[in-house]
């Protein structure tokens, strides 16, 4: 029988490259689920602990890795552009690291402020989504130390099996805010990253409450050499399984089995975050999941959400693939859920245009500058706002503009693309 969530292309090739399923995040006895009065009442509770706008790059992250590899990073680092679409290479944002010992790190001791968060009940109140999840009271996060916890490991410390795409992988939790219990993998562009993912735009959806990660996968094949077909190629970096002659990438490269080591691996690191919550069994809890990306991992993005029945999809400059079939197929995920965010001053931005035409996103392309939420309540927003990068100036980092106070333009757009705001 075809399985709903994976979709009639989709074959099973992860026999013997599964992982052997990790503890409780906690003690059983601590890990009881506050119920939605007691999220609401938690703020209180954490009041005197809070520091700050979170969402600002200068806040200073902790990691609680015991590898000697897995780094913590300082948020004041600077984003570097974001390359276009095509098989070039992109760069590290430059920020300094500093290795983390096992008696350096943090634990959960007894007694620890656990919360969970009515998955059903949030602000993401514009549609009625298939993944609502009535009466789920979300991933169990340890509150009583409120902090950013920030995560950065090869593909190869999760898992061994891994061959390509070994470059660092990025995730990040925010307990000084109440989280969603919504975790959003984000797709970086094409090419061969020196770090997969961009660091301001993953700590500030971590501010929103967000649980956040940023796997390396295979992007660096050259969408040229697909011809017509780009979404057979961008669907096997996906899985792992063949659906293009010209490219052969196996489950341990693919997208989709990074997120799974991936959520282990941090699970076991940062077991006060709960990760494993967006897992269920071997594969991807995907109702749980915003899928996101800019550029090639825009475009990615909408082929999963093609693919995969997931919470939302959000594409930052993307999708491109001009006139191809994939654009105009049957979506798994309901249409309303697919949203994109382009700029005027990026060359593939008439591109984008099209795609959204082609995927018959919601609403006509919606200018966001000098305007407020819900924009019309389109799906296709756009910006024309003064940036020396229009192509990486959507999420957030160096390009993306900024007010007389230092604060995102496009913040309340991205509160809106990813469901903070209805």
């Amino acid at each position: 029988m075809e399985d709903p969530k994976r979709g009639p292309q989709t074959r099973d090739l992860w026999a013997g490259v599964g992982v052997d399923p990790l503890g409780p995040a906690v003690d059983p006895p601590a890990m009881v689920r506050s119920s939605p009065v007691l999220a609401l009442l938690a703020p209180v509770a954490l009041a005197c602990n809070l520091s700050g706008d979170v969402s600002s790059e200068s806040t200073d992250t902790v990691s609680t890795s015991t590898s000697a590899t897995a780094t913590m990073t300082s948020s004041s680092s600077t984003e570097a552009p974001t390359t276009s679409e095509g098989p070039t290479t992109s760069t590290s944002e430059g920020s300094e690291s500093t290795s983390t010992t096992a008696a350096e790190s943090t634990s959960a001791t007894a007694g620890t402020t656990t919360t969970g968060t009515d998955s059903g009940t949030d602000s993401d109140s514009d549609t009625d989504s298939d993944s609502d999840t009535t009466g789920d009271l979300g991933p169990m996060v340890d509150l009583s130390d409120p902090q950013l916890y920030s995560f950065e490991f090869r593909a190869d410390e999760a898992d061994p099996e891994a061959s390509e795409a070994l470059a660092i992988q990025l995730g990040y939790l925010d307990t000084q805010v109440i989280p969603r219990g919504k975790l959003v993998v984000y797709l970086h562009g094409a090419g061969a990253p020196e770090v997969c993912g961009s660091k301001a735009h993953g700590q500030l959806l971590a501010g929103m409450g967000f649980h956040v990660f940023s796997p390396c996968y295979r992007s660096d094949y050259g969408i040229g050499n697909c011809g017509d077909d780009i979404g057979g190629c961008r669907l096997e970096a996906f899985e792992g399984v063949d659906h293009h002659e010209f490219i052969d990438i196996t489950p341990p490269n693919s997208a989709e089995l990074r997120i799974v080591k991936g959520l282990h691996y941090l699970q076991e690191k940062n077991p006060e975050g709960d990760w494993t919550y967006y897992l269920d069994g071997e594969e991807p809890r995907w109702d749980r999941i915003i899928i996101s990306g800019i550029s090639h991992g825009a475009s990615s993005s909408g082929v999963i959400g093609m693919n995969r029945v997931v919470d939302r999809v959000v594409m930052l400059s993307g999708p491109l693939d001009t006139d191809q079939a994939w654009l105009k197929g049957q979506p798994m995920t309901e249409l309303d859920r697919f949203y994109g965010f382009t700029h005027t001053d990026d060359d593939q931005h008439p591109g984008h245009l099209a795609a959204f035409a082609d995927m018959n996103l919601v609403g006509d392309p919606t200018p966001v500058d000098d305007a407020a939420p819900p924009y019309g309540g389109s799906h296709r927003l756009v910006s024309s706002a003064a940036t020396q990068n229009g192509h990486g100036a959507v999420q957030a980092g160096g390009s993306s503009p900024k007010d007389g106070d230092d604060n995102y333009l496009y913040m309340p757009v991205w509160e809106t693309l990813y469901g903070v705001t209805p």
